[in-house]
């Protein structure tokens, strides 16, 4: 019986090494493709303008997101923007580069998702506190700052997020 014992890793060794690449599946064109999506947006202009504003944190300088602001800022400077532990009111909407439907709060009680900016993943995180109430924004959120290597549901590895947000309230603010 010991005997056997011995041999069970190396036939689970002998299995798996005789799979071949093609019954892994590989995200690495998955992958490139988000980030030349990202760095697509981060250079896009209008008139001379860039159209989406780079935000990269202090508290996380390897993340960042990308916002296009569809609202006049002015009007919502004086509004009140969460900070990291506050509580908000957004509703929004969730695709990929290829514009596939990966969720939004529409499904929610009155379509409106509540939550803690730091309850969220990383690249929400930096955009809603980044925001206003009333504002209306598109954020890109690359892979790093999103899932990373890993899926969700049906967001695949190294997806690039494409958020349409609204900023419906901040109910509770916490300093």
């Amino acid at each position: 019986m010991k005997k056997i014992l011995y041999f069970i890793p190396l036939f689970a060794f002998l299995a798996t090494s005789c799979m071949s690449s093609e019954d892994t599946p590989t995200y690495s064109d998955w992958k490139k493709q988000n980030e030349e999506y990202v760095q697509k947006m981060e250079d896009l202009t209008e008139n001379g303008e860039k159209v989406y504003t780079k935000f990269t944190p202090e508290w996380a300088p390897g993340d960042f997101v990308l916002i296009k602001w569809h609202n006049d800022r002015s009007l919502t400077e004086k509004n009140l923007k969460p900070l990291s532990n506050s509580t908000v009111n957004i509703k929004y909407e969730m695709e990929d580069i290829d514009g596939n439907y990966l969720g939004d709060s529409y499904s929610v009680t009155d379509s409106v998702y509540q939550s803690m900016p730091n309850q969220n993943i990383i690249g929400m995180w930096i955009a809603l506190t980044n925001m206003h109430v009333g504002d209306s924004v598109t954020m890109v959120i690359p892979a790093s700052s999103g899932y990373g290597a890993s899926s969700a549901g049906s967001i695949l590895p190294y997806s690039a997020l494409i958020y349409h947000v609204k900023m419906k309230d901040v109910p509770k603010y916490d300093k």
